[in-house]
């Protein structure tokens, strides 16, 4: 997934979906040490890391908002550095 771009996706409010964002291209020798994940008007089930990829598991919203979920990771290099990446998800009933 491009940075750059705008990213929505669509689920419907009964779907417990996951979303994997890779960061390779963006950290490119550096990895991840954590990711913080926060989700308004969606429930995030659970989240994973492994390497330059973060797995982000959610369920539930309502028919007709848009829900949105923020990543924070940061770096493992001895001066850490911080990204923030936010997409949206079209809740519909599908």
């Amino acid at each position: 997934m491009r940075w750059a771009e705008t990213l929505t996706f669509c689920k419907d409010p009964a779907d417990v979906v996951d979303y994997t964002l890779n960061f390779k291209g963006l950290l490119q020798s550096d990895v991840i040490s954590t990711a913080t994940i926060v989700g308004t008007d969606i429930t995030i089930d659970s989240s994973s890391v492994s390497g330059n990829v973060v797995t982000i598991w959610v369920s539930g919203g309502t028919d007709g908002t848009k829900a949105e979920i923020k990543t924070t990771i940061v770096t493992t290099n001895s001066t850490p550095r911080t990204f923030e990446r936010t997409f949206t998800v079209d809740i519909k009933n599908l």
